[in-house]
């Protein structure tokens, strides 16, 4: 639950001794603040919602009236508190990394999933579980947060990066993390006279080698279409939990068949699971036998694709068939819809996606890839009848070495063909000995 405010935004936060309010708002430093306030006298609604609980209000707890008195209190508290005469002071990395931040989302304009990797990146050491319960590592915060920013050295941020290395976490990771140390840093010298620093003291720590990608593992086409027929199917549901109603009945069988849909499409066009989350029925074109990229779906907001380039790409008639029953289903059809949606025609959640589709992996008797893998899929069997030139097109990619990957599944069979004929002699293969004896030439063969 959140309560704009013109000076500050009011929250609802479950914690485990129940609901609490937070106020959370930019102080007059351009700073983020977050501050508890106390416990809150709320409950769910049947919508899920926060609502006021009946009865008075007991000591101690804050209803939403009093969390905005509570709130305004602070506000002022706090830039009082900035206002007074403090010893000289020095910018803290922290500081520096929330305006880096805020110039990656405002003036940049970075995709959503792009923010939310390097927000989690530069979580507080004591930052609430993710979602599931999964914890944030807070690595980079919890070396560097509060610290000024003159005092960091390079010998420091050597001594973090050897930190890492010891940690049960791959080379790209590691670098991932200077990555981002060393951006800040650079943010901040190029603005030295905000943040007193002329050196991104990062720059001159070692990059990590990572090893080189290994061979691309991806699902043949017969192995595809076991995994539509399972989804189809809905093997992978629950057996011990059957629909209550014909209606719910209904529901299922078309969301099975969405799925099937989903993952034919996503192998035999490539396309990458935001851009197809936000794929429309008008970029679908039966007539020319074309998907034309346009969008793609990004930490819940509608995005250009990856690289900002639209692209077509072929609509072969396996998928094409599956476009077809997907527009049999009587509703949420129209050109501006989209092609795969929830029940009231919202986009998918991509992490319900992906659970659904372990289980059918599973269901199948399948070994089990990433959704990604279906792309790839794509391009290892694609790279065998087309060149990279077209397949990266089709792809996307911005760089020909990216589609490149995929020459290991190019079968070469005339390239061995080739070979072997240079090796064979006239008188046979290699390795067979020519008759001794005078030659015409006059000289004695002694064979190879």
């Amino acid at each position: 639950m959140s309560k704009e405010h013109s000076s500050g935004n009011l929250l609802v936060v479950q914690r485990e001794s129940g609901p609490a309010y937070y106020a959370k708002w930019r102080d007059s430093t351009r700073r983020q603040v977050k501050r508890k306030l106390g416990p809150a006298w709320v409950q769910r609604n049947s919508a899920g919602d926060w609502c006021k609980r009946r009865g008075r209000l007991p000591d101690g707890y804050l209803d939403e009236k009093s969390a905005y008195v509570e709130m305004h209190r602070l506000i002022r508290e706090h830039e009082v508190e900035l206002a007074k005469p403090r010893p000289e002071r020095y910018p803290t990395f922290e500081e520096a990394a929330a305006d880096w931040l805020h110039r990656l989302e405002h003036i940049d304009g970075a995709k959503p999933s792009t923010l939310r990797d390097y927000r989690l990146m530069l979580a507080e050491p004591d930052a609430e579980p993710r979602r599931r319960g999964k914890r944030t590592a807070c690595r980079i915060k919890a070396e560097f947060g509060g610290q000024e920013l003159r005092s960091i050295t390079t010998a420091q941020v050597e001594r973090f990066l050897a930190c890492l290395d010891d940690e049960p976490i791959s080379k790209r990771t590691i670098n991932k993390h200077r990555q981002v140390v060393c951006s800040i840093l650079e943010h901040a010298a190029r603005h030295a006279d905000r943040y007193g620093v002329s050196e991104n003291v990062a720059r001159a720590t070692a990059k990590r080698r990572e090893p080189q990608p290994g061979v691309l593992d991806f699902y043949e086409a017969e192995e595809i279409a076991a995994l539509a027929r399972a989804a189809a199917s809905g093997l992978h549901r629950d057996p011990s939990r059957p629909a209550i109603s014909d209606d719910e009945q209904r529901e299922r069988r078309l969301a099975d068949e969405q799925d099937a849909a989903l993952y034919l499409v996503a192998a035999a066009t490539g396309l990458r699971l935001g851009e197809l989350l936000a794929l429309r029925w008008r970029y679908v074109s039966f007539e020319r036998e074309t998907i034309t990229v346009a969008f793609a779906l990004s930490g819940g907001r509608v995005e250009s694709p990856k690289w900002g380039k639209t692209r077509t790409v072929p609509l072969i008639p396996q998928a094409a068939a599956a476009f077809e029953q997907l527009s049999k289903r009587g509703h949420f059809v129209a050109p501006e819809d989209l092609v795969f949606c929830g029940p009231l025609g919202q986009a998918l959640d991509d992490s319900a996606i992906r659970r659904r589709l372990r289980s059918t992996q599973e269901a199948a008797g399948l070994r089990r890839r990433r959704f990604h893998d279906l792309r790839h899929t794509f391009g290892s069997i694609g790279v065998r009848e087309f060149d990279t030139t077209m397949l990266k097109a089709w792809m996307g990619h911005s760089k020909l070495a990216t589609t490149e990957r995929y020459l290991h599944a190019k079968p070469r069979h005339s390239d061995v063909e080739r070979l072997a004929r240079l090796f064979q002699g006239k008188a046979g293969e290699v390795g067979e000995e020519e008759p001794s004896g005078p030659r015409e030439d006059g000289a004695t063969a002694t064979g190879v």
